[in-house]
Formats: structure tokens, C-alpha cells, sequence
């Protein structure tokens, strides 16, 4: 009797940390501000999932003078965007000054490269579809007030998201050509 009273605690866990991780996925997918991160991306193909392209952003790590933008040595931290044209990069990672209105809050990981990483390295695509996404020059990360970002898509030199047949626009980015 006590084994199936662990095994359904267990099952009800599991359940209750799937439910709330895709809860706070959906939460930021629809309240989170929309910022753009340039990007560099490579093209490889994953055995048993699919096409996908390896992001790697482009932070913009430098200060309005020029001068380099060290990542602090912490594993995991906050850094601050500062968003020109919805174009989002990084200014400095203290967040113990008040934030400027076009400025944002990030949550990071250090690594060894580029420095840092926000998630969403890889951008999986259905297979035949990679042609549609050589021209993506952004990553197009929604942002909550508290630092969490998810990738929801990526978008050309325009600013204009990327979408596969059928799909709907999520955003409007910059005015119709």
C-alpha cells in the first residue's frame, strides 16, 4: 500500500513540475516583452531531431565608449539590456542601480563561449524548411520584468519574423514593406 502511495506521489510530481515549467513558459511567451539579439548562426543536423541552426548571439558587449564589457566570473546571473529599435544588448551586470526606461533585466549562465549564454542556442526547424531561415539575422527572445527570456522565434535583416507555411504572425516588429 505504501509503494503505490509513492509511486502516484511521484507520478503527481512529476505532473505538477511539467504543468508549472510549460505554465511559466506560456506566462512569458505571452506577457514578455519582445526584444531582438543579432546572431551568428551555424547550420548542423541532429540525428534523431531534425534540422536545427546553433545560435550564437551577439551581446553587443561594449560600453558607449568602446570599451570592452567583461562577463563577471559568477556561474549564473542578471544582466541589464538596454533596448535601441527593439534591438536588445548588454550595458553592464550590476542590477543594483535603477533601470533607465529603455533598459531590461536578463537572467545569464557563464560559458566558455561567447561568455554568456540567455537559452535558446539551438532553433529547431522542421526538416526541408532551412533554406527559409539562412536569411535570420535575429534571435527574437520574449523578456519578463524579472530576467526570464524565451526564444520564440528568429527574424531577418528587417526585423521581420521568419515563419514557415501556414503559420501566423506573432508580432509586428517593424511597419509592412
Amino acid at each position: 500500500m505504501i509503494r503505490i502511495a509513492l509511486i502516484l506521489l511521484g507520478l503527481f510530481l512529476c505532473a505538477w513540475k511539467f504543468a508549472t515549467g510549460f505554465l511559466a513558459g506560456q506566462t512569458i511567451r505571452t506577457q514578455g516583452e519582445e526584444v531582438l539579439f543579432e546572431l551568428a548562426p551555424v547550420d548542423p543536423r541532429a540525428l534523431f531531431l531534425g534540422d536545427y541552426m546553433t545560435l550564437n548571439y551577439d551581446f553587443g558587449l561594449r560600453q558607449e565608449d568602446g570599451e570592452r564589457i567583461e562577463v563577471p566570473n559568477e556561474r549564473r546571473g542578471t544582466a541589464v539590456l538596454k533596448v535601441e529599435d527593439g534591438v536588445a544588448r548588454v550595458v553592464r551586470f550590476d542590477r543594483l542601480n535603477d533601470l533607465a526606461a529603455d533598459e531590461r533585466l536578463i537572467h545569464y549562465t557563464k560559458n566558455r563561449w561567447p561568455g554568456m549564454s540567455v537559452g535558446g542556442e539551438r532553433y529547431y526547424f522542421q526538416s526541408g524548411t532551412g533554406e527559409r531561415f539562412e536569411a535570420a539575422e535575429y534571435g527574437i527572445f520574449r523578456v519578463m520584468p524579472d530576467g526570464r527570456a524565451l526564444l520564440t522565434g528568429l527574424a531577418d535583416e528587417k526585423k521581420r519574423p521568419i515563419l514557415i507555411a501556414g503559420e501566423a504572425p506573432g508580432s509586428a516588429l517593424t511597419e509592412e514593406s
